[in-house]
C-alpha cells in the first residue's frame, strides 16, 4: 500500500514518547512492504539532521510550514477540532488529496488534525492514530491543579473529529472502550512497543530505585510525592538509592539516597543504573510510554494503575491507587529479597504478554485482510428485557459487560422489549455507542404461535413482540442475534432470523430449580433439564458464563457452547478501613431468599465467634431490610449509591450463601477488588483453582469461622490473600474475559450474508 503518515510531531529522534510512538507504528508499516510518504507539519521545527534522519527512513518526507502562533482556542479556554489547521495545511491536503496515483490510506496521527481525511474520498482508507483522548483533558489537568498546555476540546468536537475516519487506533484498550461509545468508526487497540533492535538490559543485583521523566507537570507532581512518601535518606539507610533521569530532575537537588542523571540522550542511561523503575504517575491518560519502555528493556517496575493502563496487568504493585502507595511498595521492594524477586518474574511475563498482543496488532494493521477485517464489522442484535444500563444487579451487571464486549466487535444494535420513558431511553441509547442503534416494540398486529416451541415457550409467548420482531428483522436484517435469558428464547423461531442465533444462558435455569427445592426454596423459572436443553438445541451457539456449566453443556450439545465469562472493568484494589480502625468484614447483596438465608446463618452460627475478635460485620443492599436490627458489631448500610466505594471500605468480604447455582457476581467483585474473602462451596460455583491462596473455601460453620478468624488476626496472612485475589481475578475476570467469545462470534458471524432490508407494511 502507498500510505500517507500525517503527523505534527517528528518522529526522529525518539527523545519523547509521542514521537516513540510514530516511529514504531511507521516503522511496523514500513517493515511489512508499504511505502511511506510522512507529510509534517513544522509545528516543532526539527533540526537538519532530524530531518536528514526522517528521509532516511521514510520514502518521502513532505515539509508543510506551521506558525504556532496562529493556533486558535476558539472555545476559550477549550479548542475547537481544527483550530490548529492553517491555510498552509489546508493547501498541502488538498494538493496530497489530488496526487495520482492516489493513496490507499491516510494516517492521521491525532484527532485534531482530522481535517486532512475530509480532502480523501471512499477510496481511501482513512486510520486517526489517537495517542489520547482530548475530550475534558483540561478538566482532568485542573481537577489536580495543572494547567493545560496542549490541545484540548469538548466531546462533541472530538466527536466530530472522529467520525471522519474509517478507523480509530487507541493506544490501549481503557481508550478503546471510550471510542466505541463516542465515535461511528471502527475501533481496534494498537499498542506501543519501541522500535529498538537491541536485547534487554541483564537483570540487576543492587537496590537502586529508578524513575525516568520530563519536566512535564504530571510528572514533577507524581515524582514529588514520591519522594515524599519514600525519602531518598529512608532509601539509603535500607541499603538503596533512587536515581531520577530526564527533566524531573529540574528543582531537585542531590542528597543522600538520591543521584540526579539530568536529561539523558539515551533511555538506557538510568535502566543500567537501575534495579527497579517505578512510575507513580497521577491522572492523565494515554498508555505511559515509560512504563512500556522500561518492561520491554527488561526492567521490573512498580506503578500505580495509571503507569499500567491498557497493559494486561495483574498485580497489585501494577495498580497501585497513588504515588504514595508506590512508595510503600518500592519500601517493601528494598526490604524483601523475595518480593524483588516476586516483582522481577511478574513484570518479565507481563513484557512477554504485551509484546505478543502489540506484535499481533501491528500485523493486523499492515495485513490487507486484517485491515479489512477491522472494518468489516457484521451487526448483532440483542434481545432483551433487562434494563442493564443501570448496572445494580448482578443479571444487569452480566449484560452491561456483554453490551461493551460486543460493541467492540460488532456493530450493535439492542432490540428492548420492555419500558422505555424519557430518561432510560437516553440511558439506554448512551451505553450502545454512537454505531449502536435502540429500538422497541412497533404495533404490527399480532403472528401466530410458531411450531416448534417448547411448553416453558408457549406459556411466555408474546404475539405482538414476535410480530414486531419480524418486522423489525425484515427492515434491519442482522448477521447475528442473541437472546439474553431463556425465558425469551421463544423469540428464536421468528421469521428472518439469521443463521446464527445465540442465547446468553446466565445460568443453566433447570438445575437453579433443582438446587432450590433441595433447600426448600421455589425458583420463579421452573423447566424440566430435558426441555431446558431442547430449547438450547435450538439455537446455533449458547454462551455460558461458567466453566462448570460449559463442560456440562459441551457434552450434550458438542461445538456450539461458548465459555463466556463475566469481565469487569480494571478495578483497583480496596483500600480498606483507616488505620486503626478494627478490621471491616463486608457483605453486599439484593433482597434474594438465598442472601437472605446465607446472611442469617452467618449472623446466628459464625458471628458469635468473630465479634469478639474486634471486627465489624457491615452489610449493604436490599438484603439489609429483612436483617434483624441490633446485633452487636453489625451495620446496615440498605442500599448504597455506589456499590465499589461500599467495597472500597472493606478489608475482609465474606458470600455465604449455600444454595442458589449460577455464577455468584459479587464473589467475582471480592477477587477483582483484592479482597481476601471466605467463601461457601456455592458462592465459588464455576470459580476453581484458587482455594487457599486467592479465597478461603469454608464447607462448614467451623472452617467459615475459623478463616474469618485467621483474617481478623493475621494482617499479614490478609495482605498475602488480598495480592492473590486481585491476581486470580483479574487473570480470569479482567476486562478482557469475553474478548475471546466476542471475537469468536464475530468472525462466525462475518461469514453469514448480509440480507438487503425489505420494506414491511404495518
Amino acid at each position: 500500500m502507498r500510505i500517507l503518515a500525517i503527523s505534527p510531531t517528528p518522529s526522529h529522534p525518539q527523545d519523547a514518547g509521542n514521537r516513540a510512538r510514530i516511529h514504531a507504528v511507521l516503522s511496523g508499516l514500513k517493515s511489512a512492504g508499504h511505502a511511506i510518504h510522512f507529510c509534517l507539519l513544522m509545528r516543532e521545527n526539527p533540526p537538519p539532521a532530524a530531518l536528514a534522519a526522517m528521509r532516511d527512513a521514510w520514502d518521502e518526507v513532505i515539509e508543510v510550514p506551521h506558525d504556532r502562533a496562529q493556533e486558535a482556542r476558539s472555545l476559550d479556554p477549550l479548542n475547537a477540532i481544527d483550530d490548529w489547521i492553517l491555510p498552509e495545511a489546508e493547501a498541502a491536503f488538498a494538493a496530497l488529496a489530488a496526487r495520482q496515483p492516489r493513496f490507499d490510506l491516510v494516517l492521521v496521527n491525532y484527532v485534531f488534525l482530522s481535517r486532512a481525511l475530509t480532502f480523501f474520498d471512499h477510496r481511501t482508507i482513512k486510520v486517526i492514530d489517537a495517542h489520547d483522548i482530548f475530550a475534558g483533558r483540561a478538566e482532568a489537568l485542573a481537577a489536580i491543579g495543572l494547567e493545560n498546555r496542549f490541545f484540548a476540546t469538548t466531546p462533541e468536537e472530538e466527536s466530530a473529529g472522529l467520525d471522519r475516519a474509517d478507523l480509530v487506533l487507541a493506544i490501549q484498550d481503557e481508550e478503546r472502550r471510550h471510542f466505541t461509545l463516542v465515535t461511528r468508526a471502527a475501533t481496534a487497540t494498537l499498542g506501543h512497543l519501541p522500535a529498538d533492535p537491541r536485547p534487554p538490559l541483564p537483570p540487576g543485583d543492587g537496590l537502586a530505585i529508578g524513575y525516568l521523566g520530563s519536566s512535564n507537570p504530571l510528572n514533577t507532581r507524581a515524582l514529588r510525592h514520591f519522594l515524599a512518601a519514600l525519602p531518598p535518606a529512608e532509601a539509603a539507610a535500607a541499603g538503596g538509592r533512587i536515581v531520577v533521569a530526564g527533566g524531573a530532575c529540574q528543582g531537585l537537588e542531590e542528597t543522600p539516597g538520591l543521584t540526579l542523571l539530568g536529561p539523558v540522550p539515551d533511555p538506557d542511561t538510568l535502566y543500567a543504573a537501575a534495579d527497579l523503575v517505578v512510575n507513580p504517575h497521577e491522572g492523565g491518560t494515554g498508555l505511559k510510554i515509560k512504563t512500556v519502555e522500561a518492561l520491554a528493556r527488561g526492567r521490573p517496575v512498580i506503578g500505580t494503575a495509571a503507569a499500567f493502563a491498557g497493559l494486561p496487568a495483574e498485580h497489585v504493585f501494577h495498580a497501585a491507587p497513588d504515588a504514595a502507595a508506590v512508595a510503600r511498595l518500592a519500601r517493601r521492594w528494598l526490604a524483601s529479597a523475595g518480593f524483588r524477586e516476586e516483582v522481577a518474574e511478574a513484570s518479565a511475563r507481563l513484557a512477554d504478554r504485551y509484546a505478543l498482543e502489540v506484535a499481533a496488532a501491528r500485523h493486523r494493521l499492515a495485513s490487507p485482510a486484517g485491515l479489512a477485517a477491522l472494518l468489516d464489522r457484521p451487526r448483532l442484535l440483542m434481545i432483551t428485557d433487562v434494563p442493564y444500563w443501570r448496572g445494580s444487579l448482578g443479571n444487569q451487571a452480566r449484560i452491561g459487560a456483554v453490551v461493551e464486549a460486543a460493541r467492540e466487535q460488532f456493530d450493535l444494535d439492542l432490540f428492548f422489549t420492555g419500558e422505555l420513558p424519557g430518561a432510560e431511553r437516553e440511558a439506554a441509547r448512551r451505553a450502545l455507542g454512537r454505531r449502536g442503534r435502540l429500538f422497541t416494540p412497533k404495533p404490527s398486529g399480532e403472528v401466530e404461535m410458531p411450531w416448534g416451541l417448547t411448553p416453558f415457550e408457549r406459556a411466555r409467548f408474546d404475539g405482538a413482540t414476535l410480530a414486531a420482531l419480524e418486522a423489525h428483522l425484515a427492515r434491519n436484517p442482522p448477521q447475528a442475534v442473541m437472546i439474553q435469558y431463556l425465558r425469551l428464547s421463544w423469540m428464536r423461531l421468528a421469521r428472518g432470523m439469521p443463521k446464527l442465533t445465540v442465547l446468553d444462558t446466565h445460568d443453566v435455569m433447570s438445575l437453579r430449580a433443582q438446587n432450590f427445592r433441595l433447600f426448600g426454596q421455589e425458583h420463579f423459572i421452573q423447566i424440566p433439564v430435558a426441555e431446558e436443553l431442547r430449547i438450547l438445541d435450538g439455537f446455533s451457539q449458547v454462551m455460558a458464563i461458567q466453566a462448570e456449566e460449559a463442560r456440562w453443556l459441551e457434552a450434550l450439545l458438542p461445538g456450539r457452547i461458548i465459555l463466556a465469562p463475566h469481565a469487569l472493568p480494571a478495578l483497583l484494589p480496596a483500600r480498606g478501613s483507616p488505620q486503626g480502625h478494627p478490621p471491616r468484614i463486608g457483605f453486599i447483596g439484593g433482597d434474594s431468599p438465598m442472601n437472605r438465608d446465607g446472611l442469617r446463618w452467618l449472623m446466628d452460627q459464625v458471628w458469635p465467634a468473630i465479634r469478639p475478635l474486634g471486627a465489624e460485620l457491615h452489610v449493604a443492599g436490599g438484603v439489609c431490610t429483612e436483617m434483624p436490627k441490633g446485633r452487636p458489631g453489625v451495620v446496615l448500610h440498605g442500599e448504597v449509591p455506589d456499590q465499589q466505594a461500599f467495597l472500597d471500605t472493606l478489608d475482609i468480604a465474606v458470600n455465604p450463601v449455600f444454595y442458589g447455582g449460577g455464577l455468584k457476581i459479587k464473589t467475582v467483585e471480592y477477587l477483582c477488588r483484592g479482597l481476601p474473602s471466605v467463601l461457601t462451596a456455592e458462592a465459588l460455583f464455576g470459580i476453581q483453582g484458587g482455594a487457599g491462596t486467592a479465597y478461603a473455601l469454608a464447607e462448614d460453620r467451623a472452617q467459615f469461622a475459623g478463616g474469618l478468624a485467621t483474617l481478623v488476626r493475621d494482617g499479614a496472612a490478609r495482605r498475602r490473600m488480598a495480592e492473590a485475589a486481585f491476581a486470580f481475578g483479574r487473570r480470569h475476570f479482567g476486562p478482557r474475559a469475553l474478548e475471546p467469545a466476542m471475537a469468536g462470534l464475530a468472525g462466525l458471524a462475518r461469514g453469514v450474508p448480509r440480507l438487503s432490508p425489505v420494506s414491511v407494511a404495518v
